[in-house]
């Protein structure tokens, strides 16, 4: 049998896995030696502050022109600073295979700053909608229950994460890290501390499924996290991606890269999302495929009516399968592996790569070792099995 470095990664998550399942702390020497191997250069050292230097190092430099006030932007869109809440992330259906299995269109996803999209198990993908504070998040859902791989990349931004029920894996990853303080609506598995989510019905007519028809809201999330005594407000100094400065007006044109107006993007055959560039607005308006009706639909905010629409895609390849064992084909995304990206901003592609190396670690994203810079604005973040790759697809 052929070793190939993705054998010896999936070998590692697996043990890592059991590990963690036998109640064995996984923070320790594996992942240092796995990071040790895969960075030697030992650029990331702890959480949010790699992120932070690189943001910093990456705002342009004054040289004659008068000194810019202190950077403070939005940790999540890059705009200008307007509060200081704590990021929410709001697990979110995405099934449509049927009329009665059917989550679309689903509500206050327009309001979101990120939209994560990944798969889950049985060929379907979620949602992770993250909002900057639960202040701006109207009614949102359906809600439905947390998967890992939306939770390692909140946790390095200590995000509240929300949802009804969580896979084993999950709650193995908030027990092991120490996240239940900031986990809502999750499972007692390996008596992790619990906090109830507070939610509410809408039958939809009676047209989907009971578990198609739970939603919450900002007013909502306030009160689980006071019933569980979480703070709202958090300083973040900064950003979930490294941002072109609001202070100069600076905008990445990505001149000299590829123009892209089209991008399709391929979680399984019945879970594809698809993107068009507006150039009066600069934004890339999103699509999605339904097995239900057999062909890509507007995907819309049932709230406005509005079609979701992104100034950046980053759509980041990974090896994805499932959880070895009796899973239930609960999917496993081998972050500690990095791997291709490509962002679209501005009507153009930047091929580039992406690293993350342990769940308390942020998502980087660099060229040639040299850090990507993002437009100010909101971020649609795909997380695509890397077998899906010949799938993938965008043109001029």
């Amino acid at each position: 049998m052929k070793i190939t470095r993705r054998l010896l990664l999936r070998c590692s998550a697996a043990l890592t896995g059991s590990l963690a399942l036998m109640g064995v702390s996984t923070q320790g020497s594996l992942l240092d030696w796995l990071q040790r191997l895969f960075d030697s250069s030992g650029a990331a050292s702890s959480g949010a502050s790699s992120a932070a230097s690189s943001a910093v190092s990456s705002q342009p430099a004054a040289s004659s022109a008068p000194a810019l006030p202190p950077y403070d932007a939005d940790p999540l869109t890059g705009q200008p600073k307007t509060g200081s809440g704590r990021m929410v992330g709001v697990m979110v259906n995405n099934i449509c295979n049927s009329a009665r299995q059917n989550a679309r269109p689903q509500r206050g996803l327009s309001a979101a700053s990120i939209l994560i999209e990944s798969k889950v198990e049985g060929n379907i993908s979620r949602l992770c909608a993250v909002y900057t504070s639960a202040d701006v998040i109207p009614e949102v859902g359906p809600l439905r229950s947390g998967r890992d791989q939306f939770l390692q990349l909140l946790m390095p931004w200590q995000a509240l994460y929300y949802h009804d029920g969580e896979s084993v894996f999950c709650t193995q990853y908030v027990s092991q890290w120490d996240y239940s303080g900031l986990n809502i609506g999750g499972k007692s598995y390996f008596n992790t501390p619990t906090h109830p989510h507070v939610a509410h019905r809408d039958s939809r007519d009676g047209v989907v499924a009971y578990e198609h028809t739970e939603f919450t809201s900002g007013p909502e999330i306030r009160q689980a996290a006071g019933n569980a005594g979480i703070s709202l407000d958090y300083h973040y100094d900064t950003t979930f991606f490294p941002f072109a400065d609001y202070r100069t007006g600076a905008v990445e044109e990505l001149a000299g890269c590829q123009d892209a107006s089209h991008v399709t993007v391929r979680h399984s055959a019945n879970y594809q999302s698809s993107f068009d560039y507006s150039p009066a607005d600069k934004v890339y308006r999103m699509l999605m495929y339904s097995a239900r009706t057999g062909r890509f639909e507007a995907a819309v905010d049932e709230l406005n009516g509005q079609q979701l629409a992104f100034e950046n895609l980053l759509i980041c390849f990974a090896p994805i399968a499932a959880y070895p064992g009796d899973s239930g084909d609960v999917q496993q995304v081998q972050y500690i592996a990095g791997g291709e990206a490509y962002l679209f901003t501005q009507g153009r592609v930047r091929p580039c790569q992406w690293s993350k190396l342990a769940p308390d670690l942020p998502l980087e994203v660099s060229d040639g070792g040299q850090t990507v810079l993002f437009n100010r604005g909101r971020t649609y973040l795909a997380v695509v099995d890397e077998d899906e790759r010949d799938f993938f697809a965008f043109n001029a």
